[in-house]
């Protein structure tokens, strides 16, 4: 009978995988993105300096559902991600927080090998509720353990001014149809030189497209092309009944 239920519950989820689980909105009006067990698979393509075609890769966000321990205002969630040169399966993940409220959306990009040049670049982010037209400012200092003679080298700190406007709303075509998005480009100065992001956001998916311009002048672009919903399940349902 157990095994019924459990198959079920597996069922009824997977229905309604693309979904956030409803959430109080009386006092907030927001729904919240990064449900627990929520996971948000985004195709990666990076090109080198110059290059007109990409080296494909995937990263995966998974909500844990959680304040993240160090620091409670944050929600915790996973990157996991494999580096572009390796042939095997296994993947590397890291913990990292996310402002998930109803005044702003907030992420950490991944941040291990060739992706913690992304450091340097405006961090995704939306104050909410938005207008076109809009913009906001945020500082960075950032330690030399990102450094990486590959595309930049500093001691200490290196100290980076973020700037973030809303430049319109648009629809954008994705695998679960056009999706109202504000569009955001933001750009991040520092002594040496200049990043840019052009982010998509929607209320109900997140950020679905990132589009960055690095130090370096490479280019890495994630489109968000699946988001599910695994089961929490409570392991009493795996248990015999004791007689």
């Amino acid at each position: 009978m157990r095994i019924v239920l459990l198959i079920c519950l597996l069922l009824l989820t997977a229905c309604h995988a693309t979904d956030p689980p409803a959430t109080d909105t009386l006092e907030t009006g927001w729904y919240p993105i990064l449900t627990q067990n929520r996971r948000f698979v985004y195709a990666a393509r990076w090109y080198a300096p110059g290059a007109t075609t990409a080296t494909l890769d995937t990263v995966v966000l998974t909500a844990l559902g959680k304040p993240l321990s160090w620091y409670p205002s944050q929600m915790a969630y996973e990157w996991s991600y494999r580096h572009l040169d390796t042939t095997t399966t296994s993947t590397q993940k890291e913990m990292v927080g996310a402002f998930d409220r109803a005044d702003k959306f907030w992420l950490h990009p991944p941040r291990r090998g060739h992706y913690s040049i992304l450091e340097l670049n405006p961090f995704p982010d939306i104050q909410l509720p938005t207008t076109v037209g809009s913009t906001w400012n945020w500082q960075l200092d950032v330690g030399s353990h990102y450094a990486n003679p590959a595309w930049a080298v500093w001691q200490d700190n290196l100290h980076i001014n973020h700037r973030y406007q809303v430049i319109d709303s648009t629809l954008v075509p994705t695998l679960f149809g056009r999706i109202p998005c504000h569009r955001m480009q933001a750009t991040g100065t520092c002594k040496l030189g200049t990043t840019a992001l052009e982010s998509y956001f929607n209320a109900k998916y997140g950020f679905v497209r990132l589009n960055y311009r690095n130090i370096d002048h490479s280019r890495l672009e994630l489109e968000l092309v699946a988001v599910t919903s695994r089961p929490i399940l409570d392991k009493a349902m795996f248990l015999e009944p004791s007689l």
